[in-house]
């Protein structure tokens, strides 16, 4: 399926109920030949508004980590799990994801990313296929599909509502968990 046929099946979705809030779909943005394609949960109300992912108060705090690393946001490609925003920014549910996968493997096929960085537990759940959280699995290297390599952290809206922590903060890992990544794209 190529970008227009996933644009336009994307924008007349009905395969869950998270449409019928939604002010629009929100479809991923960026380089379509990035290395490292960066995944949320869903649109926030910023997004919904704007239809762009990551352009919210959580946007900002990512673009903060991407600068720290110098790696320029359009050199990057952005999407999220669900392309429409859940209710009350729950929480995506499992008919949800599995409703709107078709289009994030899109996406990944389109783009074909060396490394995919799930921002959060939604989005590394759904990649990993496990229960556990994100802080115990952020930090670690993971084989995917196609030989693309995962790196899990934090999504940037955990780390502005939990500044610190025992030992070193989210955001001190997850500026590490960056750091990692500028290494693997190298």
């Amino acid at each position: 399926m190529g970008k227009q046929d996933l644009l336009e099946s994307l924008n007349s979705c009905t395969r869950c109920r998270l449409h019928r809030e939604a002010a629009q779909a929100v479809p991923g943005e960026g380089d379509e030949n990035a290395e490292v394609m960066l995944v949320g949960e869903g649109p926030g109300k910023t997004e919904d508004e704007k239809g762009r992912p990551f352009v919210g108060q959580g946007g900002k705090k990512l673009d903060e980590l991407l600068e720290s690393q110098s790696i320029p946001r359009e050199e990057t490609y952005i999407t999220n799990i669900v392309k429409h925003r859940p209710p009350e920014n729950r929480s995506p549910r499992r008919d949800e994801i599995e409703a709107c996968f078709p289009f994030l493997r899109g996406e990944i096929e389109q783009v074909n990313p060396a490394m995919i960085v799930p921002l959060g537990n939604t989005a590394t759940r759904e990649f990993l296929d496990t229960n556990e959280g994100i802080t115990s699995l952020r930090g670690e290297t993971y084989s995917w599909e196609n030989g693309i390599k995962l790196l899990p952290t934090y999504h940037p809206s955990y780390l502005l509502r939990n500044l610190s922590g025992d030992g070193m903060s989210p955001e001190e890992e997850a500026l590490h968990d960056f750091t990692r990544i500028r290494k693997k794209l190298a």
